[in-house]
């Protein structure tokens, strides 16, 4: 009979990387929005720091989606969240750079 700790310890690996992912993530859309926030309120910051910034964790965050991934169904579902929201940071300068920069120029 197979012990049972390591499937577990797998899992929790796995587990752990997808958190660590979606952290980085959040981390880098903070910043996004708290540089919008605060270019609301009158402090200028240029956008090529904010993509600097926040590209740094959605990069890394992606690394740790992309380990995460596993064949069921389940798994693809969730690093998919995960890779979406990082990817989507990381485009976020391809997409929508004039809008950010007409935004924090304000």
């Amino acid at each position: 009979m197979r012990s049972q700790a390591v499937p577990t310890n797998r899992v929790r690996s796995r587990h752990r990387s997808w958190m660590r992912s979606m952290t980085l993530a959040t981390l880098g859309w903070a910043v996004v929005w708290c540089s919008l926030a605060a270019s609301k309120w009158g402090w200028s910051v240029p956008a090529s720091v904010v993509y600097l910034v926040s590209g740094v964790p959605a990069t890394v965050g992606v690394l740790f989606a992309l380990t995460t991934m596993r064949a069921r169904k389940t798994w693809v579902m969730m690093t998919a969240v995960a890779l979406f929201a990082n990817a989507s940071l990381l485009a976020l300068p391809v997409l929508f750079d004039e809008e950010i920069r007409a935004a924090l120029v304000r």
